[in-house]
């Protein structure tokens, strides 16, 4: 992993949560609050993210929008996306990884099992193109 893993809430506490456990893990983490430093921190050519967590509902630009404009950009193609957020309709599901995400985490998550996805999906990521890996909306345990 070259870059940090970037995540991108409106939750402070959320986002403290999951830079912590990501740096417990032994990852590189980087916040961002609103829709528009998300997608500039996304397109960081100095600094790009290995793996953006991205929530949906963002103050100024929707998760969705900021999924779909990094998946139409050459340089954000392949990074791999994990959705995390309370929105749990199955029309949001569906076009969240319709668009390019790689998961999908509903809140309230297992922090564990954000970690582990996403030691996995950098592992399978290293010098590979993949698709969707996995959907599990059922996925919703405490944030432990």
């Amino acid at each position: 992993m070259t870059g940090p893993v970037l995540i991108i809430e409106d939750e402070p506490d959320i986002a403290e949560v999951l830079r912590y456990s990501l740096e417990k893990a032994g990852f590189n983490t980087r916040v961002v609050l609103t829709g528009e430093e998300g997608l500039n921190a996304s397109l960081d050519r100095k600094n790009p993210p290995s793996l953006i967590l991205l929530d949906l509902l963002l103050p100024g630009m929707n998760g969705l929008e900021i999924c779909r404009r990094l998946r139409n950009e050459p340089a954000t193609r392949s990074t791999p996306i994990v959705i995390i957020t309370a929105n749990t309709l199955p029309s949001d599901i569906r076009t969240s990884l319709q668009l390019g995400a790689n998961d999908y985490f509903a809140k309230p998550f297992s922090v564990r099992e954000v970690v582990g996805q996403v030691r996995s999906l950098l592992l399978n990521s290293e010098g590979q193109s993949y698709e969707h890996i996995s959907l599990c909306p059922s996925r919703n345990g405490s944030s432990d």
